[in-house]
């Protein structure tokens, strides 16, 4: 689902642009009139009958000629140490796929191609850069005769943008992959929702709109209504889901016996801390809450749970504030 939701959004030569601009350093960029984007087919069949597909390619004037812009959506956890090689490989049956059309420069030759890879993994990304880079070293009158190209990384989790979410849309991508708590959503969320959306943006804000809604059922996990239509249905149903967790562990501890009350408030929040910063947390959590025999303590548990960004902030703020100690008995 996360996959489709990136190819609607870049299916928007809005969201093209804005990652060029934002992002990709260079001043052939002056040069682009973003007006001619146009969005090619990245469906290919190489000449022995090999069907590859290329996630998204465009096309765009530059000064006087096009310029293809491979773009190339990543999304496994780990990086790809063959990229390189894919890269080259889809610049290749793209040039093939060109000639077939009768596509190629006036005089034959092919147009210039800019290869760029959107990588959301948590670990930063390592892989060789260059194809060059996966060849063995060679004499220096062999070098010529090797193959080279380079590609783009956008590595959102790691990333830093100049640009506001209002201004730059691709901006805006980044920081919900950086998002690790309902609040850091929130705050996304709220200055998409606010932004002056032109009118033929709509069915734009609405894949915004449906990508966040995932995003929220993954941050703040529960009962959520269907897809929202609008930025601003987004963002005021997550605020009345954060808002209500903590009243809501609080009535079912009341309503369903004190202590079968207390351990299903202890399992909830072992599976929302397990869901925001991996199972790992969830034993270590285990350790804190069991000695806590107080719903308000719990629910206290909870609300640092949905504040805190990391595990380590969790620990070391339900430490200061002493809700794991065991309450005195007179």
């Amino acid at each position: 689902m996360h996959d489709e939701h990136y190819k609607h959004l870049f299916a928007f030569p809005r969201m093209v642009e804005d990652l060029l601009r934002g992002f990709v350093r260079g001043d052939w960029i002056d040069a682009v009139d973003f007006s001619t984007l146009d969005k090619l087919s990245a469906e290919y069949v190489s000449d022995e009958r090999r069907s590859r597909h290329g996630d998204t390619v465009w096309r765009v004037r530059h000064r006087d000629a096009w310029l293809h812009v491979l773009v190339l959506l990543e999304f496994q956890s780990n990086d790809d140490p063959d990229m390189a090689l894919r890269i080259l490989e889809y610049t290749t049956l793209l040039y093939q796929e060109l000639a077939r059309n009768r596509a190629l420069e006036p005089d034959g030759r092919r147009p210039p191609v800019l290869p760029v890879v959107l990588y959301n993994g948590d670990a930063p990304w390592r892989a060789a850069r260059d194809v060059g880079d996966l060849i063995a070293p060679c004499a220096p009158s062999l070098a010529p005769y090797q193959p080279a190209q380079r590609y783009v990384v956008l590595d959102e989790r790691h990333v830093r943008s100049d640009d506001a979410v209002e201004r730059n849309l691709m901006a805006a991508v980044v920081e919900l992959e950086q998002s690790r708590s309902p609040q850091d959503l929130q705050r996304v969320v709220t200055a998409l929702a606010q932004r002056a959306w032109d009118p033929g943006e709509r069915k734009l804000e609405r894949v915004f709109a449906e990508w966040v809604w995932r995003l929220a059922q993954r941050l703040a996990p529960g009962d959520m209504p269907p897809p929202a239509y609008t930025l601003e249905d987004v963002r005021m149903t997550l605020e009345e889901r954060v808002s209500e967790w903590p009243r809501q562990w609080r009535r079912e501890g009341l309503e369903q016996g004190l202590e079968q009350g207390l351990e299903q408030q202890r399992a909830l929040l072992r599976r929302l801390a397990a869901s925001r910063f991996g199972p790992g947390v969830a034993e270590r959590l285990e350790r804190v809450l069991e000695p806590i025999a107080d719903p308000e303590r719990l629910a206290k548990v909870g609300e640092l749970i949905v504040q805190c960004g990391t595990a380590d902030e969790l620990f070391a703020r339900a430490n200061a504030a002493q809700v794991g100690e065991t309450p005195r008995r007179n």
